[in-house]
């Protein structure tokens, strides 16, 4: 596990140097797994919703026509700062942000009905911690749903692609199987209710300018997927069009239910 105070400072400087690349990422803000995570939830008018690592704010704004009030959190400023210049453009009444670390989140026990948390979790440092916040602040019947980039439950393999997005990104910490993260969801006390698989196609180049990677780490990321163990290939599937090359990255969707009869983590 990495040091977690500076890899929190690692995550703030990474995000803060490309809060304007990630405002205007389209996988962010339209991608497959945000229309199925709403139909997994089906959000109700009277609820109260937090999206945990809010990033542009994406996931919240998608669901503010669909619950009655929404906070969206975030460990850096300068991502709050695109979400708050995009939530007035739209004219969005019902989100409000607070900057806060997923590690430790500023809210009481039982306060939420729906906690959501999208593409966020391979950063952190301790990811059952962030999983257990998550469960602590939501009401008991209430739902907690994650989307975030898993890998296959072979260890090489998972680490090698582990280290592909390291490269292109610092501040990642850890993709984890699915069954991972169902058994994180367990330890939290919450009942996986579903849990399935989406695939995106990136687009390298794009991929890898968002996160700022010099010419020489693009370089070495596409000689890499070209050279890439047959197991690599078989989950990341890389393909070359032109002078364009495309991969694979596998989300993870999970979708659990807080218990109803259990003593809540932080009691």
């Amino acid at each position: 596990m990495p040091n977690k105070v500076f890899h929190l400072d690692l995550v703030r400087q990474q995000f803060a140097a490309h809060a304007n690349d990630y405002a205007a990422s389209a996988t962010h803000a339209h991608g497959a797994s945000l229309a199925r995570l709403i139909e997994l939830c089906q959000p109700q008018r009277d609820w109260l919703m937090l999206d945990v690592s809010t990033g542009a704010g994406f996931t919240a704004f998608a669901f503010a026509p669909r619950v009655a009030r929404i906070i969206a959190a975030d460990l850096t400023p300068e991502m709050l700062a695109q979400a708050r210049k995009i939530v007035k453009e739209r004219e969005i009444q019902n989100v409000e942000f607070r900057e806060a670390d997923a590690h430790q989140l500023p809210f009481t026990n039982y306060y939420f009905d729906l906690v959501t948390n999208r593409i966020a979790l391979h950063h952190y440092a301790d990811a059952r911690k962030a999983i257990a916040e998550m469960a602590r602040v939501c009401k008991r019947g209430g739902l907690v749903a994650l989307v975030d980039n898993i890998v296959p439950p072979d260890k090489v393999t998972a680490g090698w692609i582990n280290h592909f997005e390291k490269l292109r990104d610092p501040s990642h910490n850890w993709c984890f199987p699915l069954a991972r993260l169902e058994a994180m969801f367990a330890d939290a006390g919450l009942k996986v209710e579903q849990s399935e698989t989406l695939q995106k196609e990136i687009e390298l180049e794009a991929w890898s300018e968002r996160m700022g990677a010099s010419e020489e780490v693009k370089k070495d990321l596409r000689a890499r997927l070209l050279t890439a163990p047959d197991e690599v290939k078989a989950w990341l599937t890389p393909r070359v069009d032109g002078d364009k090359m495309y991969f694979k990255l596998t989300e993870g969707i999970v979708f659990g239910r807080k218990e109803l009869a259990i003593k809540s983590i932080g009691e």
